[in-house]
C-alpha cells in the first residue's frame, strides 16, 4: 500500500468514524440508520431543546426559535399542533425530517453525518 493509498485510507475511516458517533450509541436494533424512535430517544438526551427554550416554558416561542433555528424552517410552520408554541415533541420531529432528507423514514448515511455536524462546536444545535 503506497503512502497516498494509506492517507486517503485514513482519512475515509476517520470521517466514518465521526459520522457513525450518533449512530452507534442511538442505534439500539444496529441496522445501520436510525429510526424516528431511535432518533428521539437519542437526540432528546442531548437537551437541545432546553438551550433554545430560554424561558423554560416547555415551548419554543418565535423569538427562541429565531435564535439559531431558522433553517430548520420558518417558524409559522412548526407548530404542528396548532397551540401556540413548538414543544419538544413537535421540535424532534420537525428536526428528525430535516435529516431524514430523502423521506426514507430512517436517518442513515450522509444524514447522519449531517446530524453530527450540527451537534458539532458552532453547528447547527450548539448555540
Amino acid at each position: 500500500m503506497t503512502r497516498q493509498s494509506m492517507i486517503s485510507a485514513a482519512l475515509i475511516l476517520a470521517t466514518t468514524a465521526i459520522a457513525a458517533t450518533a449512530q452507534t450509541s442511538w442505534d439500539v436494533n444496529t441496522d445501520g440508520a436510525l429510526d424516528p424512535e431511535e432518533f428521539v430517544n437519542g437526540f432528546g438526551n442531548l437537551g437541545t431543546f432546553s438551550r433554545f427554550d430560554v424561558d423554560a416554558d416547555a415551548t419554543l416561542n418565535e423569538t427562541e426559535w429565531g435564535n439559531g433555528l431558522g433553517e430548520v424552517g420558518e417558524y409559522v410552520n412548526m407548530d404542528l399542533n396548532g397551540d401556540g408554541g413548538v414543544d419538544e415533541a413537535e421540535y424532534n420531529a420537525l428536526l428528525f425530517n430535516r435529516y431524514d432528507g430523502d423521506g426514507s423514514g430512517t436517518i442513515e448515511g450522509e444524514e447522519i453525518a449531517q446530524v453530527e455536524t450540527d451537534l458539532a462546536e458552532d453547528g447547527l444545535l450548539d448555540r
